[in-house]
């Protein structure tokens, strides 16, 4: 922008309801293009831009959202809330080291609930989290655990997945 040009306002778009579809947003690129964005019920997202479509699967589309908006905000009240009534529980990620014991190993070889308390709720694996993973499944380097846990059994967690069991 030049001082010639006037500032351009820039306001928040606001979804619109598409009876029966979904939501539609109205968005412009960083020229001022227009892109539309809708969000169908199924949970799939469509795209539309320069009279392309990129439609993404529902799972596409929440990392997508996770990745733009940059944080997860929960509200304080909430926090208290779950606070009294998970009693200090933690959802926490491990990264694995590639040189980590547990990588190649099922999570049931692993018995990690049995062998540390803690328990593995998600697996992030590059872009696609594997949520509630088979028991079957092995681990990989740089997988990134997402578990439940209490503080002081966190420790415990990492040095068992990364030094294996003592």
């Amino acid at each position: 922008m030049t001082n010639d040009e006037p500032a351009r306002t820039l306001r928040a778009p606001i979804p619109r309801r598409l009876p029966g579809v979904g939501h539609h947003l109205d968005l412009h690129d960083d020229a001022s293009r227009p892109v539309h964005a809708v969000r169908r019920r199924d949970g799939t997202l469509e795209l539309h831009a320069d009279g392309s479509i990129v439609v993404l699967d529902p799972l596409s589309a929440r990392s997508l959202g996770a990745l733009a908006s940059g944080h997860l905000v929960v509200r304080p009240e909430l926090l208290e809330r779950a606070d009294r009534v998970l009693g200090g529980l933690e959802l926490d990620w491990i990264r694995l080291a590639p040189d980590a014991a547990a990588v190649g190993a099922s999570i049931e070889e692993l018995a990690v609930r049995r062998r540390t308390g803690v328990t593995i709720v998600a697996i992030l694996r590059g872009s696609l989290p594997l949520v509630d993973p088979d028991p079957s499944m092995r681990l990989e380097a740089d997988d990134e655990l997402v578990v439940a846990c209490r503080a002081e059994e966190r420790s415990a967690l990492e040095r068992f997945l990364h030094e294996g069991a003592t």
